[in-house]
Protein backbone atom coordinates (compact mmCIF):
# COMPACT_ATOMS: atom_id res chain seq x y z
CA UNK A 1 0.00 0.00 0.00
CA UNK A 2 1.41 3.39 -0.89
CA UNK A 3 1.25 6.54 1.12
CA UNK A 4 -1.61 7.92 -0.93
CA UNK A 5 -3.77 4.90 -0.16
CA UNK A 6 -3.17 5.39 3.56
CA UNK A 7 -4.13 9.06 3.43
CA UNK A 8 -7.22 8.37 1.36
CA UNK A 9 -9.06 6.13 3.77
CA UNK A 10 -9.23 5.23 7.48
CA UNK A 11 -6.95 2.45 8.62
CA UNK A 12 -8.02 -0.03 11.28
CA UNK A 13 -7.42 1.56 14.70
CA UNK A 14 -6.86 5.02 13.23
CA UNK A 15 -8.43 7.92 15.16
CA UNK A 16 -10.05 10.84 13.39
CA UNK A 17 -9.18 14.28 14.75
CA UNK A 18 -11.85 15.07 17.39
CA UNK A 19 -13.11 18.10 19.28
CA UNK A 20 -11.27 19.93 22.02
CA UNK A 21 -10.38 18.19 25.25
CA UNK A 22 -12.20 19.07 28.43
CA UNK A 23 -9.02 20.76 29.62
CA UNK A 24 -8.89 22.99 26.55
CA UNK A 25 -12.55 23.89 26.99
CA UNK A 26 -11.99 24.64 30.68
CA UNK A 27 -9.03 26.91 29.97
CA UNK A 28 -10.97 28.81 27.30
CA UNK A 29 -14.04 29.33 29.50
CA UNK A 30 -11.93 30.53 32.43
CA UNK A 31 -10.31 33.13 30.17
CA UNK A 32 -13.73 34.31 28.92
CA UNK A 33 -15.16 34.66 32.41
CA UNK A 34 -12.08 36.44 33.71
CA UNK A 35 -12.17 38.87 30.78
CA UNK A 36 -15.80 39.64 31.69
CA UNK A 37 -14.72 40.58 35.22
CA UNK A 38 -16.22 37.53 36.95
CA UNK A 39 -14.55 36.68 40.25
CA UNK A 40 -13.31 33.12 40.79
CA UNK A 41 -13.41 32.57 37.02
CA UNK A 42 -11.57 29.23 37.16
CA UNK A 43 -13.88 27.81 39.80
CA UNK A 44 -16.97 28.96 37.91
CA UNK A 45 -15.57 27.50 34.68
CA UNK A 46 -15.12 24.14 36.43
CA UNK A 47 -18.68 24.26 37.73
CA UNK A 48 -20.12 25.11 34.30
CA UNK A 49 -18.12 22.36 32.61
CA UNK A 50 -19.09 19.84 35.31
CA UNK A 51 -22.73 20.77 34.78
CA UNK A 52 -22.44 20.37 31.00
CA UNK A 53 -20.84 16.93 31.11
CA UNK A 54 -22.93 15.74 34.10
CA UNK A 55 -20.16 14.82 36.53
CA UNK A 56 -18.77 16.20 39.78
CA UNK A 57 -15.87 18.65 39.85
CA UNK A 58 -13.72 15.97 41.47
CA UNK A 59 -14.45 13.54 38.63
CA UNK A 60 -13.89 16.31 36.11
CA UNK A 61 -10.31 16.73 37.34
CA UNK A 62 -9.71 13.05 36.58
CA UNK A 63 -11.06 13.31 33.03
CA UNK A 64 -9.65 16.58 31.69
CA UNK A 65 -7.87 14.84 28.82
CA UNK A 66 -11.13 13.34 27.57
CA UNK A 67 -12.65 14.78 24.43
CA UNK A 68 -15.58 17.15 24.87
CA UNK A 69 -18.49 15.70 22.90
CA UNK A 70 -20.47 17.83 20.46
CA UNK A 71 -23.60 17.61 22.64
CA UNK A 72 -21.74 18.60 25.79
CA UNK A 73 -20.08 21.46 23.89
CA UNK A 74 -23.50 22.86 22.92
CA UNK A 75 -24.77 22.57 26.50
CA UNK A 76 -21.63 24.26 27.77
CA UNK A 77 -21.83 27.10 25.25
CA UNK A 78 -25.41 27.87 26.33
CA UNK A 79 -24.44 27.86 30.02
CA UNK A 80 -21.48 30.18 29.38
CA UNK A 81 -23.65 32.53 27.31
CA UNK A 82 -26.14 32.79 30.19
CA UNK A 83 -23.38 33.46 32.73
CA UNK A 84 -21.76 36.15 30.56
CA UNK A 85 -25.21 37.78 30.27
CA UNK A 86 -25.22 38.19 34.06
CA UNK A 87 -27.38 35.26 35.11
CA UNK A 88 -26.34 33.91 38.52
CA UNK A 89 -24.38 30.69 38.46
CA UNK A 90 -26.88 29.20 40.95
CA UNK A 91 -29.76 29.79 38.50
CA UNK A 92 -27.84 28.03 35.74
CA UNK A 93 -27.04 25.09 38.02
CA UNK A 94 -30.57 25.13 39.45
CA UNK A 95 -29.41 24.81 43.04
CA UNK A 96 -27.49 26.55 45.81
CA UNK A 97 -25.60 25.17 48.81
CA UNK A 98 -26.63 26.94 52.02
CA UNK A 99 -24.91 25.72 55.18
CA UNK A 100 -25.67 21.96 55.17
CA UNK A 101 -28.61 22.19 52.76
CA UNK A 102 -28.88 22.03 48.98
CA UNK A 103 -31.81 24.17 47.84
CA UNK A 104 -33.47 24.84 44.51
CA UNK A 105 -32.44 28.17 42.97
CA UNK A 106 -34.22 29.99 40.16
CA UNK A 107 -35.95 33.29 39.44
CA UNK A 108 -38.86 32.58 41.80
CA UNK A 109 -36.94 33.65 44.92
CA UNK A 110 -33.82 35.43 46.13
CA UNK A 111 -30.67 33.30 46.04
CA UNK A 112 -29.40 33.07 49.66
CA UNK A 113 -25.95 34.59 50.14
CA UNK A 114 -23.04 33.79 52.49
CA UNK A 115 -23.86 36.86 54.63
CA UNK A 116 -27.12 35.20 55.63
CA UNK A 117 -25.17 32.14 56.76
CA UNK A 118 -23.26 34.51 59.05
CA UNK A 119 -26.57 35.83 60.39
CA UNK A 120 -27.51 32.27 61.30
CA UNK A 121 -24.16 31.79 63.04
CA UNK A 122 -25.20 34.62 65.36
CA UNK A 123 -28.66 33.14 65.87
CA UNK A 124 -27.19 29.77 66.80
CA UNK A 125 -24.69 31.33 69.22
CA UNK A 126 -27.50 33.26 70.96
CA UNK A 127 -29.74 30.17 71.13
CA UNK A 128 -27.00 28.07 72.71
CA UNK A 129 -26.18 30.75 75.28
CA UNK A 130 -29.88 31.13 76.08
CA UNK A 131 -30.33 27.40 76.62
CA UNK A 132 -27.27 27.24 78.88
CA UNK A 133 -28.62 30.14 80.96
CA UNK A 134 -32.05 28.48 81.28
CA UNK A 135 -30.45 25.21 82.37
CA UNK A 136 -28.28 26.97 84.93
CA UNK A 137 -31.34 28.69 86.41
CA UNK A 138 -33.30 25.44 86.43
CA UNK A 139 -30.54 23.57 88.25
CA UNK A 140 -30.39 26.34 90.88
CA UNK A 141 -34.08 26.09 91.77
CA UNK A 142 -34.94 25.11 95.38
CA UNK A 143 -36.38 21.74 96.34
CA UNK A 144 -40.15 21.37 96.80
CA UNK A 145 -41.97 20.42 100.00
CA UNK A 146 -41.02 16.76 99.57
CA UNK A 147 -37.34 17.53 99.07
CA UNK A 148 -37.38 17.04 95.28
CA UNK A 149 -35.54 19.65 93.22
CA UNK A 150 -37.87 21.44 90.82
CA UNK A 151 -36.22 21.37 87.38
CA UNK A 152 -37.77 22.50 84.13
CA UNK A 153 -35.24 21.84 81.38
CA UNK A 154 -35.54 23.16 77.87
CA UNK A 155 -36.32 20.60 75.18
CA UNK A 156 -33.26 18.56 74.29
CA UNK A 157 -34.06 18.50 70.57
CA UNK A 158 -34.23 22.26 69.95
CA UNK A 159 -32.87 25.37 71.59
CA UNK A 160 -36.18 27.29 71.44
CA UNK A 161 -39.81 26.36 71.01
CA UNK A 162 -41.02 28.68 68.22
CA UNK A 163 -39.38 30.91 65.63
CA UNK A 164 -40.63 33.26 62.92
CA UNK A 165 -38.86 33.85 59.59
CA UNK A 166 -40.06 37.03 57.87
CA UNK A 167 -39.61 37.15 54.08
CA UNK A 168 -38.58 33.52 53.76
CA UNK A 169 -38.01 33.45 49.98
CA UNK A 170 -36.46 30.08 49.16
CA UNK A 171 -37.02 28.97 52.76
CA UNK A 172 -33.28 28.96 53.49
CA UNK A 173 -33.48 30.49 56.98
CA UNK A 174 -36.56 28.60 58.12
CA UNK A 175 -35.29 25.24 56.88
CA UNK A 176 -31.89 25.82 58.48
CA UNK A 177 -33.53 26.67 61.82
CA UNK A 178 -35.27 23.29 61.61
CA UNK A 179 -32.29 21.35 60.26
CA UNK A 180 -29.92 22.64 62.93
CA UNK A 181 -32.50 22.14 65.72
CA UNK A 182 -32.63 25.81 66.63
CA UNK A 183 -36.45 25.77 66.95
CA UNK A 184 -39.03 23.01 67.29
CA UNK A 185 -41.59 24.90 65.21
CA UNK A 186 -40.99 27.56 62.58
CA UNK A 187 -43.49 29.85 60.88
CA UNK A 188 -42.22 31.46 57.68
CA UNK A 189 -43.88 34.38 55.87
CA UNK A 190 -43.65 35.76 52.34
CA UNK A 191 -45.75 37.92 50.03
CA UNK A 192 -44.76 35.99 46.90
CA UNK A 193 -46.75 32.95 45.76
CA UNK A 194 -43.79 31.88 43.60
CA UNK A 195 -41.29 32.15 46.44
CA UNK A 196 -43.50 30.02 48.70
CA UNK A 197 -43.85 27.49 45.89
CA UNK A 198 -40.07 27.16 45.75
CA UNK A 199 -39.80 27.11 49.55
CA UNK A 200 -42.34 24.27 49.70
CA UNK A 201 -40.31 22.30 47.15
CA UNK A 202 -37.20 22.90 49.24
CA UNK A 203 -38.97 21.79 52.41
CA UNK A 204 -39.81 18.51 50.73
CA UNK A 205 -36.29 18.22 49.28
CA UNK A 206 -34.56 18.52 52.66
CA UNK A 207 -36.98 16.20 54.44
CA UNK A 208 -38.85 18.69 56.62
CA UNK A 209 -42.63 18.71 57.07
CA UNK A 210 -45.34 21.31 57.54
CA UNK A 211 -45.48 20.34 61.21
CA UNK A 212 -41.96 21.69 61.71
CA UNK A 213 -41.88 24.47 59.08
CA UNK A 214 -45.15 26.19 58.17
CA UNK A 215 -45.20 28.60 55.21
CA UNK A 216 -47.79 31.40 55.19
CA UNK A 217 -48.69 33.85 52.44
CA UNK A 218 -48.89 37.51 53.51
CA UNK A 219 -51.90 38.96 51.70
CA UNK A 220 -52.42 42.19 53.65
CA UNK A 221 -50.31 43.62 56.42
CA UNK A 222 -47.27 41.66 57.50
CA UNK A 223 -48.47 41.03 61.04
CA UNK A 224 -51.97 40.20 59.78
CA UNK A 225 -50.51 36.81 58.76
CA UNK A 226 -49.63 36.17 62.42
CA UNK A 227 -52.23 35.46 65.07
CA UNK A 228 -52.84 38.29 67.53
CA UNK A 229 -51.78 36.15 70.48
CA UNK A 230 -49.06 34.25 68.66
CA UNK A 231 -45.66 34.62 70.34
CA UNK A 232 -42.18 33.47 69.34
CA UNK A 233 -38.86 32.98 71.09
CA UNK A 234 -37.02 34.10 67.97
CA UNK A 235 -37.72 36.31 64.95
CA UNK A 236 -35.24 36.24 62.07
CA UNK A 237 -35.32 38.09 58.76
CA UNK A 238 -33.20 38.80 55.73
CA UNK A 239 -35.63 41.40 54.34
CA UNK A 240 -35.26 43.43 51.15
CA UNK A 241 -33.14 46.44 52.17
CA UNK A 242 -32.03 48.00 48.87
CA UNK A 243 -33.25 51.54 48.10
CA UNK A 244 -34.85 52.34 44.74
CA UNK A 245 -31.82 54.42 43.72
CA UNK A 246 -29.36 51.65 44.70
CA UNK A 247 -31.16 49.05 42.60
CA UNK A 248 -29.67 50.24 39.31
CA UNK A 249 -26.14 49.98 40.70
CA UNK A 250 -26.43 46.34 41.73
CA UNK A 251 -24.40 43.72 39.84
CA UNK A 252 -26.33 42.03 36.98
CA UNK A 253 -26.48 38.67 38.76
CA UNK A 254 -28.17 40.27 41.78
CA UNK A 255 -30.74 42.02 39.57
CA UNK A 256 -31.78 38.60 38.26
CA UNK A 257 -33.43 38.00 41.65
CA UNK A 258 -37.05 39.17 42.05
CA UNK A 259 -37.11 42.95 42.58
CA UNK A 260 -39.58 42.62 45.46
CA UNK A 261 -36.97 40.53 47.28
CA UNK A 262 -34.43 43.35 46.94
CA UNK A 263 -36.05 46.79 47.01
CA UNK A 264 -37.80 48.29 50.04
CA UNK A 265 -38.68 51.89 49.26
CA UNK A 266 -36.72 55.11 48.95
CA UNK A 267 -34.35 54.34 51.82
CA UNK A 268 -34.53 50.53 51.75
CA UNK A 269 -36.12 50.38 55.21
CA UNK A 270 -39.82 49.88 54.43
CA UNK A 271 -39.99 46.21 55.42
CA UNK A 272 -37.65 46.67 58.36
CA UNK A 273 -40.04 49.33 59.71
CA UNK A 274 -42.93 46.91 59.20
CA UNK A 275 -41.10 44.16 61.08
CA UNK A 276 -40.17 46.43 63.97
CA UNK A 277 -43.75 47.69 64.25
CA UNK A 278 -44.82 44.28 65.56
CA UNK A 279 -41.72 42.37 66.62
CA UNK A 280 -41.87 43.45 70.28
CA UNK A 281 -45.52 42.38 70.61
CA UNK A 282 -44.86 38.96 69.08
CA UNK A 283 -41.74 38.05 71.03
CA UNK A 284 -41.86 36.24 74.33
CA UNK A 285 -39.86 37.72 77.23
CA UNK A 286 -36.21 36.88 76.68
CA UNK A 287 -36.82 36.34 72.97
CA UNK A 288 -34.63 37.90 70.30
CA UNK A 289 -34.86 39.60 66.91
CA UNK A 290 -32.14 39.18 64.27
CA UNK A 291 -32.10 41.22 61.05
CA UNK A 292 -29.80 41.38 58.07
CA UNK A 293 -29.47 45.04 57.03
CA UNK A 294 -27.71 47.21 54.46
CA UNK A 295 -24.17 48.47 55.03
CA UNK A 296 -25.20 52.10 55.56
CA UNK A 297 -28.35 51.41 57.61
CA UNK A 298 -26.93 50.62 61.06
CA UNK A 299 -27.48 53.99 62.71
CA UNK A 300 -31.03 54.38 61.42
CA UNK A 301 -32.01 50.80 62.35
CA UNK A 302 -30.64 51.38 65.85
CA UNK A 303 -32.89 54.46 66.13
CA UNK A 304 -35.88 52.45 64.92
CA UNK A 305 -35.19 49.77 67.54
CA UNK A 306 -35.21 52.39 70.32
CA UNK A 307 -38.50 53.76 69.00
CA UNK A 308 -40.30 50.41 68.79
CA UNK A 309 -39.52 48.56 72.02
CA UNK A 310 -38.02 48.65 75.49
CA UNK A 311 -35.30 46.17 74.60
CA UNK A 312 -33.01 44.61 77.21
CA UNK A 313 -30.10 44.98 74.78
CA UNK A 314 -29.48 45.84 71.15
CA UNK A 315 -26.47 45.63 68.85
CA UNK A 316 -25.48 46.52 65.30
CA UNK A 317 -22.95 43.95 64.12
CA UNK A 318 -20.46 43.59 61.26
CA UNK A 319 -19.91 40.71 58.89
CA UNK A 320 -16.58 38.94 58.39
CA UNK A 321 -15.56 41.56 55.83
CA UNK A 322 -15.99 44.30 58.44
CA UNK A 323 -19.17 45.77 56.94
CA UNK A 324 -22.23 46.67 59.02
CA UNK A 325 -24.66 43.88 58.18
CA UNK A 326 -26.75 42.71 61.15
CA UNK A 327 -29.06 44.07 63.85
CA UNK A 328 -29.91 42.29 67.10
CA UNK A 329 -32.40 43.06 69.85
CA UNK A 330 -33.44 41.05 72.91
CA UNK A 331 -36.78 41.52 74.67
CA UNK A 332 -36.96 42.04 78.41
Amino acid sequence: MNRGDAEGRDLPGARRPGGPSRRQALDGIARELAAAGIDSARVEAERLLSLAVGISRADLQLSLESELSAGDARTLADAVRRRLAGEPLQHIEGSVEFRDLVLAADRRAFVPRPETEQLLDRVLEWARERQQALRARAEARPVDAEGVRVVSRPAERAYVDAALDVGTGSGAIALTLADEHVASRIVALDRSHQALEQATENRRGVGQTEASVEFRLVEGTLWGAVGEGERFDLIVSNPPYVSTTEMERLPPEVRHDPSEALVAGEDGLDLIREILAGAWDHLRPGGALFLEIGEGQGERVEELLRETGDWARTAIQKDLAGRVRFAFAERR
